[in-house]
């Protein structure tokens, strides 16, 4: 059943095979059927989850190039004047053979194409990943029927989260190529007059290169016209419903509530939302979208629905992130109604905007513009002459009132985190039922780490310097930040080890009670289910053998997802708009897939799903705030975060010099909380023997024992590091964590055994031993 089951799916293939031939008619990231331009809705689904795998890795990618040309030494391989040329004459220009240097350039051939191959490599591969993506955010912008969020996260979330990583990429591609002294620029410019002269030909994809170089001189300039005159993102229409949620999600009363992310309670409904309303409709304001059934007579599985939390929660802080770069890239999108209240309240939460790790812009400063320029963008005089006003005030408002908010919000998490740990702990069966919720808390907490990172030490000059001082600095303590971590290592860990099962649960949920319900559904949706697309009616019949296999040993879901992902955006586009609104089993029915996509995930890649949930790349990549801000408290305070930060770090692939620093510094806090403990307790044996003890001997022993004893228990219980091979010099390798603690140990404690046994006098004194009685303590 299985076999046959998953003969209708097309599995996922990696981006990378589908380069084999180079066609210039078609992208070498899209297989062959997916003609450019000419998307359906199924290709669609199917192109925007390859489009956002390759953007991920681009953006990983982007950010490791720009590192790498920052602390480059360019003068050994381009003299000054060779590399003054190659700038002013690109890229028309070519570098002629008198110009002083040349000789010296020319002969470092291999070594300046090795050196700036995969830069130019990575331009080559943003430069078609930018058309591709451009030309389906069009598509879907033409194919979308009404955005409704609430109904279908899966269509809107995916087409407004290829748009905001869209910016993203090409404003921190932007940072290296923007400016007469471009590092990028010139490491592009020296790949290519190095290629003609070495290999006889201009590099593949010159053209395009340098064309897309010159372009984004200017990268928001360059990213606003290609919005706006191709794509016409639709981010008002997606989000201004959501700004009642929005603003009841963004009180810290509201994430302080019990009943929010509660793995024992239904959580309340936000204002404005159709499960606020439909709750409203229901006597006694109870009920979920199917039943008016009082609590007590709903099955366990109702029971379980109800207590997922609502779809703008579990996306908060990403909903945030596409309100900002969703009106950056489409400011004429602020002439919509409501569409600038929603933006200075999300501006009013933030006053930097984080990029990719830790590079960053300020977005009041970017919608600042002059008169002319923002009468384009709204139409209203009277909303237009306001507009100045009020992104300048809502920049003081975030710094004054936001630090305050995101501190509460993370302690907040942090119990949240706590509770879901402990019932998690006590019935591992419930982690399935529970998945929601544990994914929606780890969003949320990526979220708050991300704002940390992009927020702690920022302050715009902008804000009056009285303001800037006055700032509460305890507001962005690290010390919150590293209790989520911690957390979000233990929920892994337990996901990890309870992965048989969670996988169990999920797939007896999935293959009984899920496909039962989506039996109902579409027992009610005969006359409809006629009306549908005949590609969405295909996909909406075989479903449920789909489902019915996914309790089967080793089940591999990954084309279930994908199917469902088609079936979203079928659902989803203009020509179903009519069926939606009048068919409510319709509307029951995309909610119902987003849950099945997400179940689907716990079966065949519960840690993965975890990982996403809680990626903190983010704060890894801030190398400087990880090293002097988190680790180095965690080190100070409470040693055993560290090895739950390592642990972190390395299932977030980071840098391999990285991982050997935290260790080696915790080895020399492992040293230090060995010596501490040793040395107090030679001052005890010395007392023992008539010695007079060094004044604050015991306190200190005191204070380092339980710390002591909390860095082993932590090594001891940690699963394996997996680390990250470091190019071609470190090879990937595993760390035991216990191994490597006993090393440590065993030298430590040689170490301090002989300082202990070793008399002043140089004699080694003889073991202690109590007659009649036990030997001295340890």
């Amino acid at each position: 059943a299985s076999r046959a089951a998953g003969a209708g799916l097309v599995r996922l293939r990696s981006p990378l095979s589908y380069r084999a031939k180079p066609d210039p008619a078609r992208s070498h990231l899209l297989p062959p059927s997916m003609s450019i331009g000419h998307f359906d809705a199924s290709h669609s689904a199917e192109a925007l989850s390859i489009l956002e795998d390759e953007g991920q890795s681009l953006l990983g990618r982007a950010h490791k190039a720009r590192r790498e040309l920052v602390e480059f030494a360019f003068a050994p391989l381009l003299p000054d004047k060779v590399a003054r040329k190659l700038v002013e004459r690109f890229p028309e220009g070519a570098l002629r053979e008198g110009v002083v240097g040349f000789d010296s350039f020319a002969r470092s051939g291999e070594a300046v194409l090795g050196a700036f191959g995969d830069w130019y490599s990575l331009l080559v591969h943003a430069a078609e990943w930018r058309e591709l993506s451009l030309q389906l955010l069009a598509s879907l912008s033409r194919e979308l029927g009404a955005l409704n969020f609430e109904l279908s996260p899966l269509a809107v979330g995916g087409y407004l989260e290829l748009a905001c990583q869209h910016a993203r990429l090409f404003l921190l591609l932007g940072s290296v190529l923007a400016g007469p002294d471009s590092k990028g620029r010139l490491a592009a410019a020296a790949y290519c007059r190095m290629h003609q002269l070495v290999r006889l030909s201009e590099p593949p994809g010159w053209l395009d290169v340098s064309r897309f170089i010159v372009e984004f001189e200017r990268p928001l300039s360059r990213l606003q016209a290609d919005f706006t005159s191709r794509v016409r993102l639709r981010v008002a229409d997606a989000l201004v419903p959501l700004s009642p949620q929005l603003a009841a999600a963004s009180d810290p009363a509201y994430l302080r509530s019990e009943a929010v992310l509660s793995p024992l309670c239904p959580p309340p409904k936000l204002p404005g939302s159709a499960a606020a309303a439909a709750a409203a409709a229901v006597p006694g304001g109870s009920g979920s979208l199917r039943s008016g059934r009082p609590s007590e007579e709903r099955s366990s599985e109702e029971r379980d629905v109800a207590h997922e939390p609502p779809p703008l929660l579990a996306h908060l802080g990403r909903v945030r992130l596409w309100a900002v770069y969703g009106f950056l890239l489409c400011p004429e999108e602020l002439s919509q109604p409501g569409a600038v209240e929603l933006l200075v309240a999300v501006l009013r939460g933030m006053y930097v905007l984080p990029v990719y790790a830790d590079y960053s812009i300020l977005p009041h400063t970017e919608f600042e513009a002059e008169a002319k320029v923002v009468a384009r963008w709204i139409a209203k005089k009277e909303d237009a002459k306001r507009f100045p006003g009020l992104i300048r005030e809502s920049r003081l408002a975030a710094f004054r009132h936001a630090p305050a908010a995101r501190a509460s919000a993370r302690a907040s998490l942090c119990t949240k985190l706590s509770l879901l740990l402990s019932h998690a702990l006590d019935s591992p069966t419930s982690l399935a039922s529970r998945l929601p919720t544990l994914v929606a808390t780890l969003q949320l907490t990526r979220a708050e780490v991300e704002w940390w990172v992009s927020h702690a030490g920022a302050a715009p000059k902008e804000v009056p310097l009285r303001e800037r001082e006055a700032l509460d600095r305890s507001l962005f303590d690290p010390a919150t930040v590293q209790a989520l971590l911690r957390y979000a290592c233990l929920l892994r860990r337990l996901v990890l080890r309870e992965a048989p099962v969670v996988a169990s649960s999920a797939g007896t949920r999935l293959s009984v009670a899920r496909l039962h319900v989506l039996e109902e559904l579409l027992s009610q949706l005969p006359r409809e289910k006629a009306a549908l697309p005949p590609r969405a009616e295909l996909l909406l019949s075989e479903l449920p053998v789909h489902l019915a296999a996914a309790a089967a040993p080793d089940a591999q879901l990954q084309g279930l997802r994908l199917n469902v992902l088609r079936l979203v955006y079928e659902l989803s586009a203009a020509p179903c708009a009519a069926l939606l609104r009048r068919a409510e089993a319709l509307r029951q029915l995309l909610p119902e897939l987003h849950r099945l996509s997400l179940l689907s995930s716990a079966i065949d890649q519960p840690l993965r799903l975890v990982d996403e949930a809680c990626d903190l790349s983010p704060l890894f990549a801030s190398e400087a705030k990880f090293m002097q801000a988190v680790y180095a408290g965690a080190l100070s305070a409470r040693p055993s975060d560290c090895v739950a930060l390592l642990e972190l770090a390395c299932a977030g692939g980071v840098r391999r010099p990285l991982v050997d620093e935290c260790l080696g510094r915790l080895s020399g806090r492992f040293s230090e909380l060995l010596s501490q403990t040793l040395a107090a307790l030679s001052s005890r044996r010395s007392g023992s023997l008539g010695s007079v003890a060094p004044p604050g001997a015991e306190a200190s022993m005191q204070a380092a024992l339980p710390k002591l004893c909390a860095l082993a228990a932590a090594l001891d219980q940690s699963p394996p590091l997996e680390l990250a091979a470091d190019g071609a010099a470190t090879a990937a390798a595993r760390l035991l964590p216990r191994e490597w603690m006993g090393e440590r140990l065993e030298e430590h404690l040689q170490q301090a055994v002989r300082g202990m046994l070793l008399l002043p006098e140089g004699k080694i004194s003889s073991p202690v031993v109590v007659a009649g009685g036990d030997a001295d303590p340890f």
